[in-house]
């Protein structure tokens, strides 16, 4: 399966990221390394897929959603 990556320039608030390079983030904080385990762990840390069309190929990128919103206290009773 030979898959080739494009990569697309920063954003303001997001960075977008490959699977390969979110793999490897994920792979350096001890996730198991598969597909579903990747993605659950993105998703729980504030990755978000989208997928971008660029010279009539289709892409799927993760962007990293700024924390400026987020709740990182975990202070659930005041929300």
């Amino acid at each position: 399966m030979n898959q080739q990556f494009y990569e697309f320039p920063i954003m303001n608030n997001k960075q977008e990221f490959s699977f390969e390079e979110l793999r490897s983030l994920a792979l350096a904080h001890q996730v198991k390394d598969s597909k579903t385990v990747i993605g659950i762990w993105a998703k729980l840390n504030g990755y978000s897929k989208k997928r971008k069309q660029r010279d009539n190929k289709v892409y799927t990128v993760y962007i990293k959603m700024s924390n400026n919103k987020s709740n990182t206290n975990n202070n659930y009773e005041n929300v």
